[in-house]
């Protein structure tokens, strides 16, 4: 009898158990029977990270693609209520009433009936509504709004500030173009070290990463990736072989702007000696004037030899340059340190009394002896003791010394002790509420040229004018600066903060390249104790010595 009672009682717990899974299999979002047909990239404006939603085609010979509710419901957070009695879903969206009742083509969006070209349907448990209705329906009524490419399944949810809007590409006998279309005038930085590879920089830059990484082909344009960080855009071009040369140019948008001609390269100018080089690019026009952009990539077509060299597939494309003028025409013969500060201007002070301005000075004997001994190049420092120089006098000394690099050394503060990291700034309007902290910070030292200043005389100083800025270097100083980040990143062994741009007083009006160091933060006590460390200074100086041979050879090489 107990044998009885315990068969029974097992069987009535599969039952129970079955039962379960049957539920929990219904329920579920996704179903084993149902594979994607496609998938949908979805951009959201609110921060939340893209993601690719699944599509699905339900019927054979329709191509019509179908999404499930519980996507729609978690991509526009929506409430939403099945009844199985009646066949029926309701979603409330954005706080309006959308039914939907299954195989039919009827939408009642609130009182309102609204008609798709296919019906509703319901598979392996799941509501299934045609994608249409996103694109048709939905977008219409959306406060946020939505916008979606269908030909490249690509929903935007919100809207986004984006000011790098666009890519298209252009193909003829004398080359490809890959054309960025931009809503506002950015500072750019191309380059092209990696065979095969050219990389932009867009500073400032705001893209749908989605919307420009592209995986056909488009003349000589194999694929295009591209990132987005919290500050700057960046751009991938993956390029044929048989390109040996580029040019990029920043113009405005005008109806004769459209002719590949324009970019037209003579192939008689083609060079034997390929060598590593980088463009850089700034996004203001001479007249100053406001509007559309185009950031153009011009690749001029080569041909593989017949009988292709060991080394051709790890040689570097080489710029195409119109003329020559600035660096280009002459060596780095004379270089300008600037200890940032001095005398009564201490700037940061770490917690335990160390001054920026002591430690400023140090790196700047070390850098100096470096270069004098290492490449041979005539230093002048800016002040040798601590004493106090105007911010316009540093930029005067440079010009009259006749310098071609400008360096000013500095280190980094903040309110907070866990803030930490090296960075390189270069001239230009800050576009952050961090650019506009330090160059309020490092452009205070007037105070102390005339006790006299009021705060709004200050002020003044912290936004220079986008005319007063050095435009003849400023691509350059980006690309200097790029390479200094990129040498002190490979030696030190805290953040890198990356290449940034800012309105710093000290270096307006200079007639070189200029970029200012912070090679740490005194307010960090892990930093603080680096700062005083002979290796973490002689790793500092060393970056920044290899940015200027690097910078030297680039140059040289396209002379």
């Amino acid at each position: 009898m107990g044998y009885t009672i315990n068969t029974k009682r097992l069987i009535l717990i599969i039952a129970v158990l079955a039962v379960a899974l049957l539920q929990a299999s219904s329920a579920s979002p996704s179903s084993s029977e149902l594979e994607a047909a496609s998938s949908l990239g979805v951009v959201y404006a609110d921060g939340r990270p893209p993601e690719d939603v699944p599509l699905y085609e339900l019927e054979k010979g329709n191509e019509a693609l179908f999404i499930s509710t519980y996507d729609v419901a978690r991509m526009f957070r929506a409430t939403k209520f099945w009844s199985p009695g009646s066949r029926k879903l309701v979603l409330r969206i954005d706080g309006v009433r959308y039914l939907f009742t299954i195989d039919t083509r009827v939408v009642m969006v609130g009182d309102e009936p609204a008609l798709m070209h296919i019906p509703v349907r319901y598979r392996d448990g799941q509501v299934m509504i045609p994608l249409e209705f996103i694109s048709d329906i939905l977008s219409s009524r959306l406060r946020e709004g939505i916008e979606l490419d269908w030909k490249r399944l690509l929903l935007t949810i919100g809207s986004p500030q984006y000011n790098v809007n666009d890519i298209s590409f252009e193909d003829d006998e004398s080359g490809s173009k890959a054309v960025i279309t931009m809503t506002d005038e950015l500072l750019y930085h191309v380059d092209s070290d990696t065979p095969g590879l050219l990389r932009i920089k867009i500073y400032g830059g705001k893209l749908n990463p989605l919307k420009f990484t592209i995986n056909e082909t488009h003349g000589l344009f194999n694929r295009v990736r591209a990132e987005q960080t919290e500050s700057d855009s960046y751009l991938f071009f993956d390029v044929r072989r048989t390109v040996r040369r580029f040019k990029v140019t920043m113009e405005p948008v005008s109806p004769e702007s459209g002719s590949l001609e324009e970019n037209r390269v003579s192939s008689s100018n083609a060079s034997s000696a390929v060598t590593s080089s980088s463009a850089e690019g700034e996004g203001q026009s001479e007249s100053g004037s406001k509007g559309l952009r185009r950031l153009v990539i011009f690749l001029e077509k080569g041909t593989l030899p017949e009988i292709p060299e060991a080394d051709f597939a790890g040689r570097k494309m080489v710029e195409i340059t119109e003329g020559t003028g600035g660096l280009r025409n002459r060596e780095i013969k004379r270089v300008v340190i600037d200890p940032g500060h001095g005398g009564i201007d201490k700037c940061k002070v770490s917690p335990s009394g160390i001054m920026e301005k002591d430690v400023n000075l140090a790196v700047a004997f070390m850098l100096a002896d470096r270069l004098h001994s290492e490449l041979g190049v005539d230093v002048v420092l800016t002040r040798k003791t601590d004493v106090l120089i105007p911010l316009e006098k540093r930029a005067e000394m440079a010009n009259e010394a006749g310098a071609d690099l400008f360096i000013s050394i500095h280190c980094n503060g903040w309110f907070h002790p866990e803030a930490g990291g090296f960075e390189t700034f270069f001239l230009a309007p800050p576009r952050t509420k961090d650019e506009e902290r330090l160059a309020r910070d490092e452009n205070a030292s007037i105070k102390y040229e005339n006790p006299l200043m009021k705060g709004n005389d200050l002020d003044e100083v912290d936004f220079i004018l986008w005319d007063m800025v050095q435009n003849e270097y400023i691509n350059e100083s980006s690309d200097f600066a790029e390479l200094v980040q990129r040498e002190l990143s490979a030696r030190l062994e805290i953040r890198n903060r990356g290449v940034k741009q800012a309105g710093l007083k000290v270096l307006k009006g200079l007639k070189m390249p200029a970029v200012l160091v912070e090679m740490a933060f005194l307010s960090n006590p892990e930093e603080e104790k680096l700062l005083m460390n002979d290796n973490f200074r002689e790793n500092v100086v060393e970056g920044i010595v290899e940015a200027i041979r690097k910078f030297q050879n680039r140059y040289a090489a396209s002379r």
